[in-house]
């Protein structure tokens, strides 16, 4: 009689098991590899954002506002009432981030958010903006989360349908402190001034500190500690500036809680996040760097050395 010849159980378990084993072995190195292409393409990104900036600056020989008439507290000493608009930066990179037809149908005569802190008036909505999503304004690292944003109470934080920004402009200060936030970026001429503010920002020429020393945009988690936390690109509210000087960098705000506040740099990478400098060069900012170097690349005219970072 013949015997036919097959796996035991004990065999078959066995196989199943070095399977295992060795799918558990691969499956981080897989995940790595992934992360590395997403981190590559968040780097690309910010490299994007910086060359759109450097050819608006080439155009009106500044780069641009970080937002134009926002419904801020202090709106009242930048323009007159009924002038809400909460225009965002990211809006006048447009054009340069190959998203002209987009650009072309915003009507900047009206405002494209109804954030307005101080009941100035003059603040609105314009659906051309609402739901829409740029990727190259979004890591691809970032988890989703809460997108697009609404919040319908009338203050600082209104905004309808508008997508998460990763990457923020930098200041300073936070708008509490009297910042640029309430005045035109030339009124603001302090020697820890930024790069950007409401209704101005510098050129090259005003960044004395060098621009390979000079941070323009940082990487923001989506997920802070409140939802109504910005940035978003369809129009400014309350929590639009990215502060890394006073917030860190992927700094939990109370831990063991992960997310940051407000105003927190980071990102899902591991160790730091991803920032655009004045000369367009994209570096990866460690989540330890030095309070003091953080003011030193914040900063364009403060006269500070800038070691290694």
């Amino acid at each position: 009689m013949s015997r036919r010849r097959a796996f035991t159980l004990i065999e078959l378990l066995v196989v199943i098991a070095i399977i295992a084993v060795l799918i558990a072995l691969l499956l981080p190195a897989v995940q790595q590899a992934r992360e590395a292409a997403r981190r590559s393409q968040c780097k690309n990104n910010l490299k994007q954002i910086g060359i759109a900036q450097h050819n608006y600056h080439d155009t009106y020989k500044s780069f641009t506002p970080s937002a134009v008439n926002p419904g801020t507290v202090g709106a009242s000493s930048l323009y007159s009432a009924g002038g809400v608009r909460n225009f965002t930066g990211y809006l006048y990179m447009l054009p340069y981030l190959d998203q002209a037809p987009l650009f072309s149908q915003i009507n900047f005569n009206l405002a494209t958010g109804q954030a307005d802190w101080s009941g100035l008036g003059g603040g609105g909505t314009q659906t051309v903006l609402q739901g829409v999503k740029l990727s190259v304004l979004a890591c691809p690292s970032e988890p989703d989360y809460d997108n697009p944003h609404t919040y319908a109470p009338s203050n600082m934080y209104t905004i309808t349908s508008s997508q998460r920004m990763s990457y923020g402009f930098v200041s300073e200060q936070t708008e509490y402190d009297g910042n640029a936030g309430y005045k035109t970026w030339q009124q603001n001429l302090n020697s820890t001034r930024s790069a950007f503010g409401f209704n101005g920002a510098a050129n090259l020429r005003d960044i004395i500190d060098g621009s390979s020393n000079t941070i323009l945009l940082i990487e923001t988690p989506f997920k802070k500690t409140d939802p109504a936390y910005g940035p978003f690109l369809e129009a400014w509210t309350h929590t639009h500036f990215i502060y890394p000087v006073g917030y860190g960098i992927n700094k939990p705000n109370s831990p063991p809680n992960p997310a940051p506040y407000a105003w927190g740099a980071g990102s899902s990478h591991v160790g730091g996040c991803h920032a655009v400098l004045g000369d367009g060069a994209v570096r990866f900012i460690s989540q330890n760097i030095n309070t003091g170097t953080v003011q030193a690349l914040v900063s364009v005219a403060g006269g500070e050395v800038v070691g290694e970072f």
